[in-house]
């Protein structure tokens, strides 16, 4: 490991070794212009350029990388928010937006030798999530999530990790370099749970990752929380910004989704609207899922929307998370409230919009594998 000197406030950080060979990272005082040293502040803040006087064009379509470690970003904030109410922070986002340490001093440290540094000192080799949430998009897991988070003080809700989502989108990552990353992030995010439960809810795109979660985790549960196709798919191309990702889709569509499109005898170009391509993707994590669900019946579990609506089936499903006497006062007022602004506002239900003919056109071409 080579920090070298990152100038940063007038400080830099060095790296020792205590009695028990434990890594150590200090902040030191260091002069903002060495005597003698014309060379600008400015440049002092950035590392030499390996690659300076190179064709940057010829390196890329070399495809040669010379990283050989994952760098993790470290910062300091808290969770208390989602202790005191899990609808004003309901992402994990928000508490990074709230750390003003996050914006001004996160530092870049190789993400394995800090986990195994951390493993050492708490003398603890293995942190698994109870279950991980998984889900289509507008399909109620915020409410979810907030609701799990606030049925006990023992539990720890991470929703949407940039660092997991980060991980499991890599589609061709080394399989084994994946798997000890996820043990890795998963361990740093949860060392500090002495005791209680962890559930982690990943971004909706990320349900690709669902095979490398299985195996890096096989004894944690998952759900995929689904809503009505068209529904979802409506709410999507309302949404300017969701509507630009469907867009991408069809350029973009990602390894998982060009796969699923071979197997059935469908190509790229058949993607022609953004309504197919955010269909297609739709399809091709139901099916995932599905097939995961054929290879082990017991540790997944698929999700309804409409099961979110009902008392009974909440219950049934937190027996099954294994959440034992929840609070379901707090649970029942976080169903009243708006799940993801951030505000917490009261929940006054919704009217559904009304599909148009090519969102019934494209979720009626992936029917099959839309349903559940």
């Amino acid at each position: 490991l080579s920090l070298g000197t990152s100038v940063h406030a007038g400080n830099y950080m060095r790296k020792q070794t205590d009695d028990e060979g434990l890594l150590d990272y200090e902040i030191d005082s260091a002069p903002l212009s060495p005597p003698g040293d014309d060379e600008p502040l400015i440049a002092k803040q950035f590392s030499k350029d390996p690659h300076a006087g190179e064709d940057k064009v010829a390196l890329v379509l070399s495809g040669d990388n010379n990283q050989d470690e994952i760098i993790g970003y470290f910062c300091d904030f808290e969770f208390d928010q989602a202790n005191k109410d899990p609808s004003e922070a309901p992402r994990y986002i928000d508490f990074y937006g709230e750390s003003r340490h996050c914006q001004e001093h996160q530092v870049a440290l190789p993400l394995h030798e800090i986990a195994e540094a951390c493993r050492k000192k708490d003398g603890a080799s293995y942190i698994a999530p109870d279950a991980f949430i998984l889900h289509q998009p507008k399909s109620g897991s915020s409410i979810l999530s907030n609701m799990l988070a606030a049925s006990r003080t023992d539990i720890r809700m991470i929703s949407e990790p940039t660092a997991i989502g980060e991980i499991v989108k890599c589609e061709k990552c080394d399989s084994d370099l994946k798997v000890q990353t996820l043990k890795d992030a998963i361990y740093l995010l949860g060392r500090d749970q002495e005791e209680g439960q962890l559930f982690v809810k990943l971004n909706a795109r990320n349900t690709i990752g669902l095979p490398v979660l299985t195996e890096a985790f096989p004894d944690s549960k998952y759900l995929y929380l689904y809503r009505d196709p068209e529904t979802v798919l409506q709410k999507l191309m309302n949404k300017k910004h969701e509507k630009r990702v469907c867009e991408g889709y069809r350029h973009i569509p990602g390894e998982a989704v060009s796969k699923f499109l071979a197997k059935h005898n469908k190509s790229l170009d058949s993607l022609e609207s953004e309504e197919k391509a955010c269909a297609a993707v739709m399809a091709a994590h139901m099916s995932l899922v599905l097939e995961e669900l054929e290879n082990d019946v017991t540790s997944g579990r698929l999700v309804s929307y409409e099961e979110l609506l009902d008392d009974e089936s909440i219950e049934d499903l937190f027996d099954y998370l294994e959440v034992y006497t929840p609070n379901w006062t707090k649970v029942n007022k976080q169903r009243n409230k708006r799940a993801n602004t951030g505000h917490g506002e009261e929940w006054i239900g919704e009217s559904l919009p009304v599909a148009t003919e090519k969102v019934q056109s494209a979720t009626a071409e992936f029917s099959m594998f839309l349903g559940a």
